[in-house]
């Protein structure tokens, strides 16, 4: 079965390149993260965190799709991840 790399896709060139830092910021936070409990209705916590990280930035940006998002919105979508992040590890 063909395995599907998630950091392979934000390379893609037409995404703006402080984006593609950005999400893989949240992407290697997703991936490293303990969450204090197991859900086990979820497969997998590290697509639901990415989720609940992209969900708040879709929403305060407006955007359709998370890889809507442009240049200028990336510093807004930056700090609303550093205030998830925050919250998520207890800071």
């Amino acid at each position: 079965m063909a395995s599907f790399d998630f950091r392979k896709k934000t390379t893609d060139s037409r995404y703006p390149k402080e984006w593609v830092k950005l999400r893989r910021e949240i992407e290697e936070w997703a991936t490293d993260y303990d969450l204090p409990y197991q859900v086990p209705s979820l497969s997998s916590n590290y697509r639901n965190l990415k989720i609940a990280v992209y969900t708040p930035i879709r929403l305060a940006i407006g955007l359709k799709t998370i890889n809507d998002i442009s240049s200028k919105q990336v510093p807004k979508a930056r700090k609303i991840f550093y205030k998830i992040k925050e919250i998520c590890d207890g800071q």
